[in-house]
């Protein structure tokens, strides 16, 4: 299999409201997540792999560490960080006037960053809207909008000129359909014309963010040749019986829904047919103002951002019947014509989370093939209980994880799919919507447990660091021993992992 391309990217990923912490400090006010973990504080019994809501008040501490993190990714060796931006921290009240503290966070964020290698890719939106906007309407309320695009706005004019890739938002089917539908995330709601309204407003707020990222670049503030693109979380349909008409039919509706209705939008400027029928069954027409699907088709966006975990296995309706374990989306998926299913026979993670790495490559030929837009991998990762042992953990399960998805990167290029990077979810243990402080996805590990927040390294840490030297995955015989023995070594004398 040939190498990765001098000019790819290798990249970590993580969110600021799941990692930075500072949450009270340098002008910042409070966003819905704030609210929500601060009004629903849940811990579940050891061992559980349950959703853990904890504070986020300090996280990972990353308002504090950002320089000894960004020595630790140069140490890595990877040439970029995905980082979703904290709208709050930059704008945390509705006056337009940004606050300095926090932009100078950011700018020197990127600075350090720059100064160890590193590209900044941020992303500007990711779930985290401010308090003060969510009560005056939040996303499924169009005064969301205009305040979108004076936040993007500040962001291009006092930041753009520190990297070239820009994404607008992350995972906006799981952001509305958790939010605005099943009452799992912040605002907390189950309501249809608040979900569509919230799916069409930031749509809008990709294309307004378009629109001002080009004004920037006429400006001088971001470079010409910079991209601007969006981040979708979608789980390409398998079909449950792959000879069967009826199972295959499903899989076609289910990703007409998840991947079509959020990508299509602002990689297209239209909305597939399902939108419409939905927002006519729904009777919420009307959130579809004059000029707004003009605006949808003129500023398109420049590349996708692809969150791939896992695929979803997809079966009929008629296979209700049969002694298939079911999974009953609550959400908006129609489960009259398809359902998702978890067959026994299949592997898992601990959190249950499908393992099919395998279904990137048809995944991206999909995505190429209907929108003809440059690719990047944002989020790909595995959560676990983390064992640490001398120290450090011997994550292999991770390792092996990782390696067969990245493998798969490589086979899409091989095939065609232009791949600009890859970016794992995620730098180092972080605070998860779905788990907690429990659920470990890092390659650096963070001390939650004795509550000093210091580093240490796990195997995948330089099994990731291997990779991006060779610029190759590890096609046989990856040994682990050798990753878990630098790991020990590294911990043990390297000046960059605090005690």
């Amino acid at each position: 299999m040939k190498k990765f391309k001098d000019d790819f990217i290798f990249s970590t990923s993580t969110c600021s409201f799941q990692i930075e912490g500072g949450r009270s400090l340098g002008g910042r006010n409070d966003s819905i997540w704030d609210k929500f973990t601060k009004e629903n504080f849940y811990i579940p019994e050891p061992g559980e792999a349950a959703r853990e809501i904890n504070s986020i008040e300090t996280a990972s501490d990353f308002y504090h560490r950002y320089k000894e993190d960004s020595k630790i990714m140069k140490h890595m060796g990877v040439n970029g960080f995905t980082y979703n931006m904290d709208w709050a921290r930059i704008m945390p009240n509705d006056s337009g006037i940004p606050n300095e503290e926090g932009i100078k966070f950011y700018e020197n964020v990127f600075k350090e960053l720059i100064k160890n290698g590193v590209k900044p890719i941020p992303i500007l939106y990711h779930w985290d809207t401010p308090l003060w906007l969510e009560e005056l309407g939040g996303a499924s309320d169009r005064i969301f909008i205009e305040h979108f695009r004076q936040f993007v706005k500040i962001v291009f004019e006092r930041l753009g000129k520190y990297t070239d890739i820009w994404y607008v938002n992350d995972e906006n089917s799981t952001f509305t359909v958790s939010s605005y539908l099943q009452k799992y995330s912040p605002p907390l709601k189950s309501n249809k014309r608040e979900f569509w309204s919230a799916l069409h407003n930031l749509n809008l707020s990709g294309a307004i963010c378009k629109k001002e990222f080009l004004a920037a670049q006429e400006s001088g503030f971001i470079k010409r040749d910079a991209i601007l693109g969006i981040d979708h979380d979608w789980s390409p349909a398998v079909p449950y019986d792959k000879e069967d008409l009826d199972d295959l039919e499903s899989c076609k509706i289910f990703d007409e829904y998840h991947m079509n209705m959020f990508l299509d939008p602002n990689m297209l400027g239209e909305y597939p047919k399902c939108f419409w029928e939905e927002i006519k069954k729904d009777n919420v027409e009307d959130i579809i103002q004059k000029g707004d699907m003009e605006l949808l088709k003129k500023y398109t966006l420049d590349l996708i951002g692809w969150n791939y975990y896992r695929p979803t296995i997809i079966a009929s309706p008629k296979r209700m019947k049969e002694k298939i374990e079911w999974f009953n989306d609550p959400g908006f998926f129609i489960t009259k014509k398809a359902w998702i299913v978890y067959p026994k026979s299949e592997r898992y993670t601990d959190w249950k989370w499908l393992i099919k790495p395998e279904y990137l490559v048809p995944g991206s030929e999909k995505l190429y093939s209907r929108y003809k837009k440059p690719l990047m991998i944002i989020e790909n990762g595995m959560g676990y209980f983390d064992e640490r042992i001398n120290g450090v953990v011997n994550d292999k399960y991770r390792i092996d994880f990782l390696n067969e998805h990245l493998m798969q990167v490589q086979k899409a290029i091989s095939e065609g799919i232009p791949f600009i990077g890859y970016s794992l979810w995620t730098y180092c243990d972080i605070f998860s919507p779905s788990g907690g402080y429990r659920k470990k996805y890092g390659l650096v590990g963070v001390d939650f447990e004795n509550k000093t927040l210091n580093r240490y390294p796990k195997s995948s840490f330089f099994w990731y660091k291997n990779v991006i030297e060779q610029k190759s995955t590890i096609q046989e015989g990856i040994d682990y021993n050798k990753y878990f023995n630098e790991a020990k070594n590294d911990y043990k004398n390297s000046q960059i992992w605090n005690k």
